[in-house]
């Protein structure tokens, strides 16, 4: 059955992508319905000095999370699709980078090139972090835990490890530490799909998902750019990225059939 189940990854990034891209806000309300499911626990576990232990509180909390999703999630592959399709917060950040994309087309930068070129770079510096946040990061946990109908547990549980981070030190140490391991990933898989955008991978350079990105775009400053700046860049920087998850979830799909055959 696992090799049936693996499908429910990508069919969930899908089915994010029906909600995310027309509704980018939907992040902001699912990251307030979680802080609000997370606030009781952290009640249960303030000290009368005001203090609130993080720690346990998240522990119990995701362990209570997982242990009502994991009997959903283990009911049909539809269930657990869409249970794990809110985790991909990252394609929330498409909307935005395609309105900036129209702003610099409609020629209000034309007379300040330096705004112009700085808007382009910051647009697409945002990117990589939105897909390894939003989108590898959930993608690898979701399909980690999708042998024992663990996928929705761990997707939605990073997604509230995330949400409290702004207020919980404890919640964004443990999703900092996971999202420099998709990071890792990610920045391999960018560079594996560096190609099609017209780059040699290899005389690419960077520090992170950012720096490596604006790299394969070459508009990164260091003195290797290939041109300047242009709002064409930033639909590039979103075909790379996509094209990266595509490969990271179709990778991950043919691991899952070949792990468990």
């Amino acid at each position: 059955m696992f090799p049936l189940r693996i499908f429910a990854v990508p069919a969930a990034l899908l089915l994010a992508c029906c909600v995310y891209l027309p509704l980018p806000r939907a992040r902001e309300g699912l990251d307030a319905a979680l802080r609000r499911l997370y606030a009781p626990f952290a009640r249960a576990f303030t000290r009368k000095n005001g203090q609130t232990d993080d720690m346990p509180a998240l522990l119990v909390c995701l362990l209570i999370l997982g242990g009502v999703l994991l009997p959903l999630a283990a009911l049909h592959p539809v269930i657990a699709t869409v249970l794990m399709a809110p985790a991909f917060t990252g394609l929330s950040a498409l909307p935005p980078g395609a309105r900036v994309k129209d702003e610099l087309d409609s020629g209000k930068y034309a007379r300040d090139i330096p705004a112009y070129e700085a808007l382009v770079r910051e647009t697409c510096r945002s990117l990589a972090p939105a897909f390894v946040s939003g989108i590898a990061a959930p993608m690898i946990l979701c399909a980690a835990g999708m042998p024992l109908y663990l996928g929705p547990s761990l997707g939605l549980g990073y997604t509230l490890l995330c949400a409290l981070a702004p207020q919980a030190p404890a919640a964004a140490r443990i999703a900092a530490a996971v999202q420099r391991v998709a990071e890792r990933v990610f920045c391999a898989f960018m560079l594996l799909c560096a190609g099609a955008v017209g780059r040699n991978p290899l005389r690419t350079r960077g520090h992170g998902a950012q720096g490596r990105l604006l790299s394969i775009l070459g508009i990164a400053g260091d003195g290797a750019d290939t041109h300047a700046p242009m709002a064409g860049d930033i639909p590039q920087g979103i075909f790379l990225c996509g094209f990266a998850s595509f490969i990271l979830c179709f990778t991950l799909c043919v691991l899952g059939f070949v792990l468990c055959r």
